[in-house]
């Protein structure tokens, strides 16, 4: 039960004894004035630990300070003359009291409200700024933001928005659709640097009602380049593949069929979607010989095999072919490439 409490952190915990002795101090003090007949100084006293808890403390300072006024005024009652006027003094006091309590409480919540914001703003992981959308100037920028483009948050304070852009035209459209649409949603970016190298961001923006762009964004510049790599991978592969000589198959172990390239069309007049519906059984003359024990025993320990046999074409023909087949991965799965060549020349020879 105990361990669910959370302790004071160290800075709280003086302010917290540093109050309650004041606190103390000030009802001793209290009670001495008010004994001896002075009854004019003591109650300014009262604003220092008000002030104290409600700058630390806004969440608790109302209660503070009205339980405070409420001794203030016990006191009065016990140990203070039976005047008429010091009683309107001391409820006008308890009021003020009160007053000081709430209005240093809400100037320091909105000041921890604006605290924690910055404290946002600052660390995020992500590049955080503002701008002035009529005039592109920078208000505000993370260092985040001055990291990814390689520059001080101070020196980004002083330029305008629209010169860190690599493609102008983008940059129209950017602007078009948050003054159209008053938001923009992952939107990738291409800003320059300091350096003048380019950058790629995956920009979030919307538009405050006093004409004021906040953007988020975070760098892709590495994943932009990986996916180009791919693309310009797989173009690679896909001419190679499709330019090969041969009728290529990937397939799984058990015949079905996950890939072919041009070359497996022509030669035996299936679609390419036709193909991949398809198992490599239901091409061939003897499909039962096709995946024979032996001959998968074969492949699975050597790695490859090479074999001749006959593929039946989509018009009922058959095409003698030599298959070159080689165990490999298709997308992380156990896979097969089966190269088949058209040996009917050679038979012919």
């Amino acid at each position: 039960m105990f361990g669910s409490i959370k302790p004071v952190p160290g800075k709280n915990l003086f302010w917290l004894i540093a109050t309650a002795a004041i606190t103390m101090v000030i009802i001793l003090v209290s009670i001495f004035s008010l004994k001896n007949g002075y009854a004019d100084i003591f109650p300014f006293f009262y604003i220092l630990p008000i002030v104290i808890v409600a700058y630390f403390s806004p969440r608790f300072a109302v209660y503070y300070t009205v339980i405070l006024g409420w001794i203030f005024l016990a006191l009065v009652l016990v140990y203070g003359p039976s005047n008429l006027q010091l009683y309107a003094v001391s409820i006008a006091w308890f009021y003020i009291f009160v007053s000081v309590g709430v209005i240093i409480a809400a100037f320091a919540g909105q000041l921890l409200h604006e605290k924690t914001y910055r404290e946002i703003f600052e660390q995020s992981q992500a590049g955080i700024f503002t701008f002035r959308v009529g005039s592109g100037s920078l208000q505000e920028a993370n260092r985040q933001f001055a990291t990814i483009l390689g520059y001080t948050p101070g020196e980004l304070r002083s330029m305008d928005f629209t010169t860190l852009w690599f493609d102008q035209v983008q940059a129209g459209a950017f602007m078009k659709l948050l003054n159209d649409e008053h938001r923009v949603n992952d939107m990738e970016i291409e800003l320059r640097k300091k350096d003048r190298t380019v950058v790629w961001l995956l920009a979030t923006a919307s538009l405050t009602s006093e004409g004021l762009g906040v953007c988020s964004v975070v760098d892709v510049t590495e994943r932009k380049r990986i996916g180009d790599e791919l693309v310009e991978s797989e173009l690679r592969y896909r001419t190679l593949f499709d330019g090969a000589s041969d009728a290529i198959f990937i397939h799984d172990p058990d015949g079905k069929i996950f890939e072919t390239n041009t070359i497996a069309s022509g030669l035996l007049g299936y679609t390419k979607r036709e193909l991949m519906q398809m198992r490599m059984q239901d091409l061939d003359t003897d499909p039962e010989k096709l995946f024979e024990k032996e001959r998968v025993e074969k492949l699975l320990s050597r790695g490859h095999i090479l074999f001749t046999t006959a593929q039946k074409r989509k018009d009922g023909t058959s095409v003698p072919v030599e298959i070159s087949s080689r165990t490999t991965e298709y997308f992380g799965m156990a896979a097969v490439i089966s190269i088949a060549r058209d040996i009917s020349e050679r038979q012919q020879q």
